[in-house]
């Protein structure tokens, strides 16, 4: 076989693995992961159903092949998105709405295709883990480069400055499903940062991360009602 050949029956496999997993994440997107059948997806990816399993041996190979191309893209944008910005409390902020519109459509997907991996002991050393952690690298990035300038408190883990960042925002982005009413998006990334930014900036949220959300006194009057309720 030419070299030729080769390349192009590379790139036959490659089109085709591509158009399953588009598939696949147009199917997730539109069902649920519940009501997710492999038949639907080789029908979308114009394929029949036998020639996906050609391609990925089980429902569990498609799914980590499909949460890869996801955090690939999520990773690449994330990075693109904070060269673009030079301020901290924007480049959080953009990373907190990225965060919030891509995982808010995708959370279910993501979520199937990664418990086997975060059942087991020996998860950082799967490839689940692996994806995640190049994917916050890049919040740990903007976090180092602001303690460094002295903006954000320096006695503060960034481990654990990260797991409150997206636990919060993961946690938020299921709320936002389970609502019956459309939620004001730049509203709720306004109000998280204002929270987020006054427990790890040295003076407080900068100047205008709470834009449109009220002052930090309606924030924390809005907690305390809800931590009312819940003691109720």
């Amino acid at each position: 076989m030419s070299e030729a050949s080769s390349q192009t029956r590379r790139q036959k496999v490659v089109e085709k693995e591509q158009s399953i997993i588009a598939a696949t994440r147009t199917v997730f997107r539109e069902h649920g992961s519940e009501n997710v059948k492999i038949s639907e997806i080789a029908k979308l990816a114009g394929l029949a159903e036998g020639t996906v399993y050609i391609y990925f041996k089980n429902k569990n190979a498609l799914l980590l092949a499909v949460a890869t191309d996801f955090y690939e893209d999520l990773t690449r944008d994330a990075a693109k998105g904070i060269k673009e910005l030079a301020g901290t409390s924007d480049r959080l902020r953009f990373l907190a709405r990225h965060h919030f519109e891509r995982v808010a459509d995708e959370w279910p997907m993501i979520a199937l295709a990664m418990s086997p991996y975060q059942a087991s002991n020996e998860y950082r050393n799967t490839e689940g883990y692996q994806l995640n952690r190049k994917y916050v690298e890049v919040f740990d990035q903007v976090i180092r480069e602001s303690v460094n300038r002295g903006e954000i408190r320096e006695e503060l883990p960034l481990n654990i400055i990260r797991d409150i960042f997206y636990g919060g925002l993961e946690y938020a982005a299921r709320t936002m499903r389970l609502r019956s009413t459309k939620t004001d998006l730049d509203k709720a990334v306004d109000d998280f940062m204002l929270v987020f930014s006054s427990g790890i900036f040295r003076s407080g949220p900068p100047k205008g991360v709470a834009s449109g959300s009220g002052d930090m006194e309606a924030v924390v009057a809005r907690l305390e009602k809800v931590a009312a309720t819940l003691e109720k």
